[in-house]
């Protein structure tokens, strides 16, 4: 999926997964797949990127994932200040959906300084 939107939006995708040998729970799959792809979303429809980095890693009992891309950029405390509702709806979506795993999302971005996302989620052995 990653590939495919961003080839489509000519944005160069470097692709990073380790430690990730067996399925996960259904939902953390799930929930990590939502983040990501929202941050795709971002990336293609907002952040006027040349390059963007996907790093999965599996490691002491979580996922971590990273999603990167040194496009435009924002003011992060200024968006979420002023964001009316729908225009925050896909980053606050991200952070639920961590959160109702017991994980975390972080947003780091500045303004002509590309955009990051850090998720963590616990890893749920599937059976």
């Amino acid at each position: 999926h990653v590939e495919t939107q961003l080839d489509a939006a000519g944005v160069h995708l470097d692709f990073e997964a380790e430690g990730l040998q067996r399925r996960l729970d259904p939902s953390v799959e799930s929930t990590v797949f939502r983040v990501v792809q929202e941050a795709v979303h971002n990336i293609v429809k907002h952040a006027r990127a040349r390059n963007a980095w996907v790093r999965m890693r599996a490691d002491n009992g979580l996922v971590k994932v990273s999603v990167e891309d040194d496009g435009q950029g924002f003011d992060v405390q200024g968006f979420f200040e002023l964001a009316n509702g729908t225009q925050s709806l896909g980053l606050l979506g991200m952070r639920e959906r961590a959160e109702l795993l017991g994980g975390t999302c972080s947003v780091t971005s500045a303004p002509g300084r590309g955009t990051r996302i850090d998720v963590e989620v616990p890893v749920a052995p599937s059976d």
